[in-house]
């Protein structure tokens, strides 16, 4: 493989997208990097492009006026507009699934109905249309129930329901909005975990654990989200639940090839620990989360242009035989806000920036940058011992401060208290 620089193109509004931009330009083979749309940050490392997510043709009329080499699709948006499927044909490199193949991961009911299909152990679902058909199901379920959208993007499209009062309450919700293909699951208790891989479509190496908490309150309380907070690596999965969450992926890689719709790319498995080496699959992610972005990355030895571009090449399995992870430990915080406007202060006295990634952003006149509601920015510190890592995470978080300020406080207090 040649060794020239590479434009690199990663499409995306998130934190996600900026911590993968920050990894990307430590590589020796890394040339301008470009973030469309981007969040507003400023950096040194990468450009924003104001260009949608889901504008394919300004996106490939970008691409081909910049010499880019490879373009990462990062957000849903662009996934769901096929942007993977529109770049191939345009004969560029892309490094991400077609949306015939991550529909698994897009689309929550979809995604439960494939890991039935190919026996995967996951809880017990129903997926309806109307109030009455789920109101018949919910009478035989064992409560808490979890009720999704099919496609959700924020709080108000799932919800944690713990009696038929409250559950019946959001459904109407939904149903009067025209919600269709609503997913009711029973709630798995236990911890729950993310596994990652790379994937060129045929073969699927793993790269790391990671241990999620998605409560917004300390102990698992409060609202369900995406990801507030993580740890990597997670030292409580066994090599056991490894080795068979191992075997759903093959299994999950060789369905869709059979299917002529092979999954290139990233491919996160949501799990939760239920008993000794015993687990459920709860849904699968089309690339690292928010929250655990810098966290995965930041273990990772081994140079991921080279690998996104094997996958492409299909030279995957031939060059690598496992991702090279170094011995450190990452830990992670979102820090969200319950209301807009507020003027974020003390973020000069973090000890190093680029341990922040941020969602998109607002700035003042002055450039100080205002809080929105909800996920503002992500605080990673990766460190030789989870111990000092979680120390200087929550170091670093004491010197933040704003009104409505808010962010768990016992991430890995569980292991460290058993440990």
């Amino acid at each position: 493989m040649g060794k020239d620089k590479k434009n690199i193109l990663i499409i995306g509004n998130s934190a996600s997208a900026q911590s993968l931009a920050k990894k990307l330009s430590k590589s020796p083979i890394a040339g301008e990097i470009f973030i469309a749309p981007g969040n507003n940050t400023t950096s040194e490392l990468y450009k924003n492009i104001d260009i949608r997510e889901d504008d394919l043709t300004g996106l490939l009329k970008f691409v081909l006026e910049n010499n880019i080499s490879i373009t990462i699709p990062i957000s849903e948006n662009a996934l769901k507009a096929d942007i993977t499927s529109f770049f191939q044909t345009n004969g560029q490199n892309i490094f991400g699934p077609a949306k015939q193949a991550c529909n698994i991961a897009l689309n929550k009911a979809n995604g439960k109905k494939f890991l039935y299909r190919i026996h995967a152990q996951t809880s017990k679902f129903g997926i309806f249309d109307k109030m009455q058909m789920a109101q018949e199901w919910l009478n035989t379920a064992s409560f808490p129930v979890t009720i999704k959208c099919s496609e959700y993007n924020n709080l108000d499209d799932r919800l944690v329901c713990p009696t038929m009062t409250l559950a019946l309450e959001f459904l109407d919700n939904l149903f009067s909005k025209g919600e269709t293909g609503v997913l009711i699951e029973e709630f798995s208790l236990g911890e729950s975990f993310t596994i990652y891989y790379i994937t060129d479509g045929y073969s699927a190496i793993p790269i790391t654990s990671v241990r999620n908490y998605k409560f917004t309150q300390d102990g698992d309380g409060g609202i369900y989200t995406n990801g507030l907070g993580c740890y990597v690596p997670n030292y409580r999965i066994s090599e056991t639940v490894y080795t068979r969450i191992g075997n759903i992926v093959q299994n999950t890689i060789s369905a869709l090839e059979k299917r002529s719709t092979p999954y290139i790319g990233i491919l996160g498995v949501d799990c939760t620990i239920t008993g000794e080496d015993k687990f459920f699959v709860n849904e699968f992610k089309p690339f690292f989360q928010d929250f655990d972005s810098s966290a995965v990355l930041n273990l990772i030895e081994d140079d991921l242009i080279e690998i996104f571009m094997a996958c492409i090449e299909g030279f995957f399995a031939d060059e690598c035989e496992k991702i090279s992870t170094n011995d450190k430990n990452s830990i992670s915080a979102v820090v969200w806000s319950r209301a807009y406007g507020k003027i974020i202060e003390g973020l000069e006295n973090i000890e190093d920036f680029s341990n922040l990634d941020f969602y998109r952003i607002k700035n003042t006149n002055d450039n100080k940058i205002l809080t929105r509601k909800g996920e503002n920015f992500v605080l990673t510190r990766t460190a030789s011992t989870l111990t000092r890592a979680k120390t200087n995470l929550y170091d670093d978080l004491s010197e933040i401060k704003f009104d409505t300020i808010k962010y768990r406080t016992d991430i890995a207090r569980e292991l460290l208290t058993k440990y």
